[in-house]
């Protein structure tokens, strides 16, 4: 004699989640995701300064190697209005005078950048207006992170976090 289906303990049992197992596990991811999205939007616009300080030394470092090369002067000057549209590396002296070797674009709204608008170094890799230079790059939302390129009397550009303050 066969059995029929019904006679089976746990033969008509469905399978899948109820509503109100999928409605707690919804409501549980929703209140540790929402514990953890300040955390990670703090830790984004400390990497967006972070690259920004990255790709601003890395074209210093160009810029004053070229000079090296090429033993002449070569700029690292904002686009338009200070840093704001992004920079460029240009060759200012020589027989390719006015080519630009390197350009960035904007860095975004997100990033402000203040201090000299333009940095020139002489053949032997040294700032040409002699001394030290500082380019700041901050959050324009928050005070949270803060980062300082600082240029010593030999040529070197230098990353800086800043903890409280201003850059030196």
């Amino acid at each position: 004699m066969a059995t029929s289906p019904c006679a089976l303990p746990g033969a008509l049992r469905s399978r899948g989640f109820t509503l109100t197992e999928a409605l707690i596990v919804m409501s549980i991811l929703t209140v540790v995701l929402s514990m953890g999205l300040p955390t990670m939007t703090t830790f984004v616009r400390e990497q967006r300064i972070r690259a920004v300080s990255f790709d601003l030394v890395s074209d210093l470092m160009l810029a004053r190697s070229e000079a090296i090369k090429r033993s002449g002067v070569i700029s690292l000057g904002g686009q338009g209005q200070g840093w704001v549209e992004g920079w460029q590396v240009r060759v200012e002296e020589g027989l390719h005078q006015g080519t630009v070797l390197q350009q960035r674009g904007a860095p975004g709204n997100q990033v402000l950048m203040a201090g000299t608008d333009r940095i020139e170094f002489d053949r032997n890799g040294r700032l040409a207006a002699g001394g030290t230079a500082i380019i700041e790059i901050r959050d324009s939302a928050r005070d949270l992170a803060r980062r300082c390129i600082t240029i010593d009397l030999s040529g070197m550009p230098q990353a800086h976090e800043v903890q409280a303050g201003r850059c030196p």
